[in-house]
């Protein structure tokens, strides 16, 4: 008896964290800031993390009919075997 390996990707929803500060007199001064600051952009070169516990797998319905999940025979070349695409 063989034994045969497969991979299954999926395509997820998460949440990810940015922690900073922002100096400020007031806290409705350093809300407005903050929201200046990820308007801007600023934020962006800030390592962030994920949140525990909040993925979610995606349908296809979540993306545009494109495929969600993909399983694969997983071998010299993987090979595709299944995907959830919606019908177009």
């Amino acid at each position: 008896m063989q034994t045969f390996d497969f991979f299954l990707d999926q395509k997820v929803t998460t949440w990810m964290r940015t922690p900073f500060s922002v100096e400020a007199e007031t806290v409705e001064e350093a809300k407005k800031l903050a929201i200046e600051k990820y308007k801007s952009g600023d934020l962006e070169e800030i390592s962030w993390d994920e949140i525990d516990g909040v993925k979610e797998t995606l349908e296809p319905e979540d993306n545009g009919g494109e495929s969600t999940a993909e399983l694969y025979l997983d071998g010299r070349v993987s090979l595709e075997i299944y995907n959830n695409q919606t019908e177009k």
